[in-house]
């Protein structure tokens, strides 16, 4: 029977978590709180960090009375 190195059964587990890790389904972005409020949090997959900035349809003006959420 031969006997195999570490590095490669090392490389082996590794390659095979990694396969394994890839093929749990993603989770989608949940927003908790209505957005843009204080108690609002956001739960990301992690796929990408930092995680992308939430889509804003509001209008920012340089007065607050005349912006739009």
């Amino acid at each position: 029977m031969k006997r195999y190195n570490r590095s490669a059964a090392l490389s082996i587990a590794v390659i095979l978590i990694a396969v394994a890790f890839t093929a749990l389904p993603a989770m989608a972005q949940e927003i908790t709180g209505k957005l843009g409020s204080p108690s609002a949090t956001t739960t990301i997959s992690g796929k990408q960090l930092p995680a992308p900035n939430p889509k804003f349809g509001g209008v920012i003006k340089n007065d607050a009375l005349e912006s739009k959420p």
